[in-house]
């Protein structure tokens, strides 16, 4: 804060006193836990010991003087990483405490840290900034980035960032701005796929029958030519018809790659094929049979409003 920001009510010498008492206390508490930390390590010092017993020490230690092992630890490792020549005493402990691995920290904590807050760029040490320097996440995130890391740090678990996920489809701007990013779409698109595979492979297994396998082909078969000049103009439409839906298909499954696909755009496309499917056996019988007959179940089922495939 680059000025002192008087609240309503208060006289600016008022205020000031209140700012410089606070300050005052906040000095006093950095100092007291310093203090406690040097005596730490006087203790440990005094009669060296083992990991073990340095940790049966200060447990003991912390129940006599009600505090926890953990604090004085704390205490303790931020008291020996700051000699008491190269502490700053208008420096929170917490600020010491966040840079104590930093091994440039010395001469760091000399320097005030910027503040992109305040418009002349100058800022002061708290724990914030302390947590900064060294690139964590700090308490109070401020920018986009920070937001961001913290949401990703609070929603680690799988369930949880789902239902998080699932909590943001309705927010539509959201979605589409999303999608505008291609990993992101990718992604989409990859696990809309594993779905499918799982949930094809579920119902093969289900649908499997109970009888032997039938023997598998020792290859592709090789496909059959016919002379054009001499081929009844029928059998060249059925040919052609063919040929365009394989060239238009390959085509428009790459296209669709580029989509994201709901559940009921799965369902109609699964549907269509199961239509085509049912064509295509309808043709190879007939061509086989010389039969072209169409029984009523596939007539109901290609059957829509206009007549075609749905």
């Amino acid at each position: 804060m680059s000025k002192l920001e008087v609240p309503e009510g208060y006289t600016r010498e008022q205020w000031w006193e209140y700012v410089k008492q606070g300050r005052r206390i906040m000095r006093s508490k950095s100092a007291s836990n310093f203090e406690l930390g040097d005596l730490l390590n006087e203790i440990i010092d005094a009669n060296p010991k083992g990991q073990g017993e340095v940790q049966a020490t200060l447990t003991l230690y912390a129940a006599q003087i009600r505090s926890t092992f953990n604090t004085l630890r704390d205490y303790r490792y931020v008291a020996r990483s700051w000699p008491a020549e190269m502490r700053r005493h208008d420096v929170p402990w917490t600020v010491h405490k966040a840079l104590a691995a930093i091994p440039n920290r010395f001469a760091l904590i000399r320097e005030e840290p910027g503040d992109e807050l305040d418009p002349a760029g100058h800022g002061y040490w708290t724990t914030d900034a302390g947590l900064r320097a060294r690139d964590s996440l700090p308490e109070a995130p401020t920018t986009p980035s920070e937001r961001i890391g913290q949401a990703k740090r609070l929603l680690r678990a799988t369930d949880e960032a789902a239902e998080a996920l699932m909590h943001l489809a309705d927010r539509t701007e959201v979605i589409n701005k999303a999608m505008e990013n291609s990993d992101f779409r990718q992604a989409i698109r990859d696990a809309q796929s594993g779905v499918h595979l799982r949930l094809q492979a579920e119902s093969r297994r289900q649908d499997a029958p109970t009888g032997p396998a039938p023997a598998p082909q020792s290859g592709p078969l090789p496909g059959p030519t016919v002379d054009f000049r001499r081929t009844p103009t029928a059998v060249l439409k059925i040919l052609g018809q063919c040929t365009s839906f394989c060239v238009g298909m390959q085509n428009v499954v790459v296209m669709v790659q580029e989509e994201l696909l709901t559940t009921e755009h799965h369902e109609a496309v699964l549907d269509s094929l199961m239509k085509v499917r049912a064509v295509c056996d309808w043709c190879e019988h007939a061509i086989t049979t010389g039969q072209a007959d169409m029984d009523e179940a596939l007539a109901r089922l290609l059957a829509d409003e206009g007549g075609g495939l749905s």
